[in-house]
C-alpha cells in the first residue's frame, strides 16, 4: 500500500507540473506587433460610385500565426485594412464586404502558447504543442470524436468558444463600427445556431464550415451559411450541409446571397438562389498560385454535375481555368445574378503560403487578380442592379 501511495503522490506530482508547464508562456491580452503600412494595400476599383446602387469588397489581408494570437491581434490587423478601405472613400451604408474563407478557423490557435506563434515553425510543430499543451481538453474531445481526422475535430471541438467568441465579437465591431455589411469568411463551428439573443451558440454536434453575414448595427443575420460541399481535406473533419438552406439577406444594397468556396461550382447551390438576389459573395481558401496554374484535376469530395466536360477539361485546363468556366462565373448569371465577388484567402501559415486572387463578376464579366502575396488587396465593385 505504501509503494502504491508513493507511485499516486508522483503521479500527482507529475500531473501538476504539466498543468503549471501548459499555463506558462501563453499570450496574454496585449496585441502581438501588426508590421504593415496602410499606403502599402493594392486598392483595385471596378465601376463608378456616383452610377451604383451599391458596392461590394474583397478584402484580402496578409495573415499570419500572430494575427490570431488573440482577439486583440486579430481585431489590430482586420482593422487596417477596414481603415484603408474608409480612407478611400470605399464605405457607406450600401457597401458589403467579404472575408475569406476560414478567415475564423484559425482561431482555433488563439489564446495558445507563445511559440505555436512562431513564424518559423511549420504548422505541424504549431499544432503538437498545442495538442501537448491542452491534454486535460484536449483528450476526451479526442476520444469522443467520430469523424475520418480525429485530431482536427478534437482541436476545433475544444476551442469552441474561443473561435465562436472571438469571431462574433471582431467582425460585430467591424460592421459596426464602419457601418457595413460584413460577410465574415467562414470558421469552423459546432452545430451552430443563432440564439434568441443573437449570440452565435455552438453545440455538442457535428461541425460544419460556416459563415455569418453582419448587418450595419453588427448584429448576425440569420441564417447562417454552412458549407453544402466540403471538398476531400475538409470530410475528415466536417459536415455537408443540407442543400435546403436558402441564404439570401436583405441588405440596404439589395439582396444579397452567400455561398462558401466550392459551393459556387455546384447548380444545387443556386436552386433557392434562382432570381433572388442583386449580388453574390463567395469566401474561398485556395492555396500557393502553383495551384491555380496547374492542370485542374477536377470536382474535389463529389461527383461533377452533368454540364461539366470531365473528358476535355481534366487534367487538361488549369485550376484557375476551371474556376473560371464552372463556378461563379457561370452558375451566379444562369441563376439571374450578374455581380459578386469572390475572394480567397491569403498569408503566411506557418509553411503554408496561399497566394489568394480575388474574382470579381460585372455585368457577367469576369475580372481575375494576379495572386496576392505581399502587402494585402481590397478589390471593389460598384454594381448597378
Amino acid at each position: 500500500m505504501k509503494v502504491l501511495r508513493n507511485i499516486g503522490i508522483v503521479l500527482l506530482a507529475l500531473l501538476l507540473c504539466g498543468w503549471i508547464w501548459s499555463r506558462f508562456g501563453r499570450v496574454d491580452e496585449t496585441p502581438l506587433a501588426t508590421k504593415i503600412e496602410p499606403a502599402a494595400i493594392e486598392v483595385i476599383n471596378f465601376g463608378k460610385a456616383d452610377s451604383a446602387d451599391g458596392n461590394i469588397i474583397g478584402m484580402q489581408p496578409i495573415l499570419t500565426p500572430a494575427n490570431y494570437a488573440n482577439e486583440a491581434s486579430f481585431y489590430q490587423l482586420l482593422r487596417i485594412y477596414m481603415e484603408r478601405a474608409k480612407s478611400g472613400g470605399l464605405f457607406n451604408k450600401k457597401t458589403i464586404v467579404v472575408f475569406p474563407e476560414y478567415i475564423g478557423s484559425w482561431l482555433v490557435a488563439a489564446n495558445e502558447k507563445k511559440k505555436v506563434f512562431d513564424p518559423a515553425a511549420t504548422i505541424t510543430d504549431a499544432l503538437t504543442l498545442q495538442v501537448v499543451s491542452n491534454l486535460f481538453a484536449y483528450l476526451p474531445a479526442y476520444f469522443s470524436s467520430s469523424s475520418a481526422d480525429r485530431t482536427k475535430e478534437a482541436l476545433f471541438r475544444m476551442k469552441q468558444k474561443e473561435i465562436a467568441g472571438i469571431y462574433q465579437s471582431v467582425f460585430s465591431r467591424l460592421a459596426r463600427d464602419y457601418q457595413v455589411t460584413i460577410v465574415a469568411g467562414s470558421a469552423v463551428l459546432a452545430d451552430p445556431e443563432v440564439t434568441p439573443d443573437g449570440i452565435i451558440a455552438t453545440r455538442p454536434g457535428k461541425l460544419y464550415n460556416t459563415s455569418a453575414v453582419f448587418d450595419i448595427q453588427g448584429k448576425v443575420m440569420q441564417p447562417l451559411i454552412k458549407k453544402i460541399f466540403p471538398i476531400t481535406d475538409e470530410q475528415g473533419f466536417t459536415c455537408a450541409a443540407e442543400t435546403t438552406q436558402s441564404p439570401i439577406f436583405n441588405i440596404p444594397a439589395g439582396r444579397l446571397a452567400v455561398l462558401v468556396c466550392a459551393d459556387s461550382w455546384f447548380p444545387a447551390a443556386y436552386r433557392n438562389l434562382n432570381n433572388k438576389a442583386d449580388v453574390i459573395a463567395i469566401p474561398s481558401l485556395g492555396g500557393p498560385d502553383s495551384v491555380w496554374t496547374s492542370p485542374w484535376n477536377g470536382y474535389n469530395g463529389f461527383p461533377p454535375p452533368a454540364d461539366v466536360d470531365t473528358v476535355a477539361d481534366y487534367h487538361h485546363i488549369t485550376e484557375g481555368d476551371a474556376w473560371a468556366k464552372y463556378a461563379m462565373a457561370k452558375r451566379a448569371p444562369a441563376a439571374g445574378i450578374h455581380n459578386g465577388m469572390n475572394v480567397f484567402f491569403s498569408g503566411k501559415m506557418w509553411d503554408m503560403h496561399p497566394e489568394g486572387r480575388t474574382l470579381t463578376l460585372q455585368n457577367d464579366s469576369l475580372h481575375i487578380s494576379d495572386p496576392a502575396k505581399n502587402n494585402g488587396r481590397i478589390t471593389n465593385l460598384w454594381f448597378k442592379k
